[in-house]
């Protein structure tokens, strides 16, 4: 009995729940219809249990049949699953390493095998193994995304199963070569501007221009052949180009050689042409690369010229060349234009609002000075906004000086007095029609009255000398007066006060004698940068009382800041020209103590540029950067998130020792050395 009711002994598909139900709910309702008959006619009930129990005998083998099919099915399914996993272990083109708990190999299969020769790889470790291979796998060993290697020279997909102790490797070469394929002929598009033809070729014979534009389209169009750009000339001075993105990169690892060769070979003419290229990248739409490559050529033109700016929209620039002083362009005829310009604009305002940068030097201030003057000539109240608790000393004793001048006016913004104020008055003061001038600067990050240029963007007027900056200004302004060959702003600014009629508002005294103060000071005695218009101007500020004695009363420091300049000389370090300060991480020093140090020790012999690292104020660590002229410490400075001038430049870093940022800057130099 026992025997009989063991659930294993029972047919097949009884040992199936769902079939065994149904079989018997069929037996259940047999019977039954069995016993209706009999109780009907007992002769029909028993030819009802012949044609019953046939019934029952074909389902029982019906039953049988499909469940033996279906476990059949099973099993040989579950057969050829098991065999395939190990199929896919052995000849899938995935490699497998399996680890042990000592992170020794306990197995591999085939395929990684086969990138190993004939190797006996297993008890080994992954470093024993391959050196490259296990410094790939050990940097990624905690990462759970997919990673793509580099190793014997083919590219491979990794991915580490940590817990598991597994590696798996795809051989992706043949994607990365298709991916590779693809990104080698993406177009770029570039436009070529030569910088100063119009004043090299002034006063040159009919054939000597010709010679000269002849030789200028040759030696782009050689240069272009041997990199597989296609180039065409537009105009006397402009020129687009056309290229895949492979080209590009064979033009950066030349470094653009083709200005350098053009500039020699026309020096030595006498006739100096240098070019200026925006080239844009990174898009299909062949009118946004037109657009950015003229952006570009516009920043590379704005940063001096001679030099090539490479940058995608949303990525950043690269800059080369740009390793010389920029040619004078600027002409009488432009900076009467820019007068008009401006005196209109400022016509046209409610109010002027004019801002330097942050920690205003003599020049940022002389010449905020001298746009508030020409505001006056044009009867409107004018504003120069400035952070008084945020000024060197020079600059303490010159707003004393002009609070001392009489009042001629009695309106706010029409008497120097009641016209310098802070940025939170600035803000209520401003209205819709206001116009916000920047002088000595064209860069959101430094500006002293960045709230102001947020509230003003698309009211704005740039006057500066700097080379533009990458990140420059969110929006575009009304007007740009940048020009880099100009000695200081206020030299621009002079420039432009001589076109306007001041028989109504004259330039005072202290106007003229702060503006003749930022250009001693950005010229460093007029020694360097100074070109004829720079001594034109100086002539006119003497002529209106400028003062040589208060300027140097304004520049005496105490004998504390003496001492702390002098003592960041004494820690100088010179290397291939560079003469490299690092002061105590512990002590920290005054921007202008710093920038007044970089000065003195570009005097020393045989030092083209200097380098003084020191912990400021805030809390970060700041780099004044001064060069003769015959380096170019902007680019060192950017490449450390800062920029400038050619010969003069600075950056801050955050979260840094001073030791730490000389190990930056070496770096950088050394780098750049290279090139």
């Amino acid at each position: 009995m026992k025997r009989f009711f063991n659930f294993k002994n029972l047919p097949i598909f009884f040992q199936n729940t769902k079939l065994g139900t149904v079989a018997l709910l069929l037996l259940v309702a047999s019977v039954m219809s069995v016993v209706f008959a009999v109780a009907i006619n007992w002769i029909f009930g028993l030819i009802w249990l012949v044609v019953v129990v046939i019934g029952l005998v074909f389902s029982g083998q019906a039953f049988k049949e499909v469940s033996e099919n279906a476990q059949e099915y099973l099993s040989g399914l579950g057969y050829r699953i098991a065999r395939s996993e190990q199929e896919a272990l052995i000849r899938m083109p995935i490699g497998i390493i399996l680890l042990n708990q000592d992170q020794k190999i306990d197995w591999i299969n085939p395929y990684m095998q086969s990138y190993l020769d004939k190797r006996d790889v297993l008890g080994l470790e992954l470093s024993e193994l391959d050196g490259t291979l296990a410094q790939e796998i050990n940097s990624y060993a905690d990462s759970s995304d997919t990673n793509t290697i580099t190793w014997q020279e083919r590219q491979f997909s990794l991915f580490v199963q940590q817990n598991l102790r597994v590696i798996y490797l795809m051989d992706i070469s043949e994607y990365a070569a298709i991916a590779k394929q693809y990104e080698d002929h993406q177009l770029f598009s570039g436009l070529v501007s030569v910088d100063n033809y119009e004043e090299v070729t002034e006063g040159m014979s009919e054939s000597e221009t010709s010679t000269l534009r002849t030789f200028v389209t040759r030696s782009l169009s050689d240069w272009a052949a041997d990199h597989q750009i296609y180039i065409r000339r537009l105009n006397t001075v402009h020129y687009v180009m056309f290229g895949y993105q492979s080209a590009l990169e064979e033009a950066e690892a030349d470094k653009f050689s083709v200005l350098k060769a053009i500039r020699e070979a026309t020096a030595q003419q006498n006739l100096p042409v240098t070019l200026s290229i925006g080239i844009a990248y990174g898009t299909p739409n062949i009118n946004q690369l037109a657009k950015l490559a003229q952006t570009n050529l516009d920043l590379a033109l704005g940063r001096g010229g001679d030099q090539v700016v490479v940058k995608a929209e949303d990525s950043a620039a690269r800059f080369y060349g740009g390793a010389t002083n920029p040619m004078e362009k600027r002409t009488r005829v432009r900076a009467r234009m820019v007068s008009q310009t401006i005196s209109e604009l400022i016509e046209q305002a409610d109010n002027i609002m004019i801002a330097g940068h942050v920690m205003p030097d003599l020049d940022s201030v002389g010449a905020g000075l001298g746009v508030w003057r020409l505001a006056q000539t044009k009867n409107k109240p004018a504003f120069l906004v400035i952070d008084e608790k945020q000024v060197y000393s020079d600059i303490k004793l010159l707003l004393a000086e002009l609070r001392k001048s009489p009042a001629d006016f009695v309106a706010p913004g029409s008497n120097i007095n009641d016209s310098i104020i802070d940025e939170t008055r600035a803000l209520k003061l401003v209205r819709d029609n206001t116009l916000l001038v920047l002088v000595d600067h064209a860069n959101t990050n430094i500006s002293g009255a960045s709230q102001l240029l947020a509230r003003l963007g698309n009211r704005v007027v740039v006057i500066d000398h700097h080379r533009l900056a990458e990140q420059g200004l969110k929006d575009k302004p009304l007007m740009s007066y940048i020009e880099p060959y100009a000695s200081s702003t206020s030299e621009l600014v002079v420039e432009l006060l001589q076109y306007q009629d001041q028989s109504n508002a004259p330039i005072t005294k202290i106007e003229a004698t702060a503006m003749l103060g930022g250009i001693q000071i950005d010229t460093k005695n007029f020694t360097l940068r100074t070109g004829s218009r720079t001594f034109d101007a100086a002539s006119y500020l003497r002529a209106n009382g400028a003062d040589s004695n208060l300027i140097q009363s304004f520049m005496k420091e105490k004998f504390t800041d003496f001492k702390a300049r002098t003592h960041l000389i004494n820690l100088a370090e010179i290397q291939d020209g560079n003469a490299i300060v690092t002061g105590e991480n512990q002590n920290n020093y005054s921007g202008l103590i710093t920038a007044q140090a970089a000065d003195e020790l570009l005097q020393i012999s045989g030092v083209d540029a200097s380098f003084v690292i020191t912990k400021r104020q805030d809390g970060r660590v700041g780099i004044s950067a001064r060069s003769t002229g015959d380096r170019n410490v902007q680019r060192v400075m950017e490449a450390l998130g800062g920029g400038g001038h050619l010969s003069n430049a600075a950056t801050q870093i955050a979260d840094v020792t001073t030791d730490e940022v000389k190990k930056q800057l070496l770096d950088v130099l050394a780098e750049q050395k290279e090139e």
